[in-house]
């Protein structure tokens, strides 16, 4: 496992060495990624990191005001804008094996993650006897001081749960954060 000062770097070698020591960790204590400190300078779009049936990976997210520690198969990395820009998106992927795992993770979300506890129990109620369904669940803002979104999938019965950490400056401002806290969303856009 690498250092408890060393961050994961994006560039093959990098991948690399996430793959092998199955631990990815990354400074967001500004709220950004930039490519430079991923290796990335000069790149539009980010690496995707395992896939579904790769080996978990433990991804550790530096956040404003603490450390999130978190398993996932697959990481991406979401830029839309010019290569200069930071990443505005981390996206990773928890597969579960019971919708009863699913509805626990995502109770335990409204703590870990902030996310809105009546969105939670709408999934809970929506799933209940079914075997395909998706959902966007809640946006949050959590202890860690990052935005986190769950997007909840049960197929044939199996759930996977979809997570991004927004890193976008806009999420970051006092309208949309009232607006996260109190319904689990935001139509602010800046």
């Amino acid at each position: 496992m690498p250092s408890t000062t060393e961050f994961a770097q994006l560039t093959p070698a990098g991948i690399e060495q996430i793959k092998q020591t199955g631990h990815a960790r990354f400074d967001l204590r500004n709220r950004e990624l930039t490519k430079a400190a991923a290796g990335m300078e000069g790149q539009i779009m980010g690496p995707i990191i395992g896939g579904p049936d790769q080996p978990m990976i433990t991804l550790e997210l530096l956040g404003p005001n603490r450390t999130e520690t978190i398993e996932a198969n697959t990481i991406g990395f979401v830029s839309s804008g010019p290569a200069e820009e930071p990443y505005q998106e981390i996206v990773f992927f928890r597969p579960l094996d019971t919708p009863e795992q699913a509805n626990g993770e995502l109770r335990e979300g409204i703590t870990r993650w902030g996310f809105n506890a009546e969105n939670v129990r709408l999934w809970e109620e929506n799933t209940s006897g079914k075997s395909d369904y998706q959902q966007v669940v809640s946006m949050g803002l959590g202890p860690s001081g990052l935005v986190v979104e769950v997007e909840a999938y049960l197929q044939q019965g199996r759930p996977l749960l979809r997570y991004i950490v927004h890193l976008e400056p806009y999420l970051y401002t006092p309208q949309a954060l009232e607006e996260i806290r109190t319904t689990g969303n935001t139509m602010y856009t800046g």
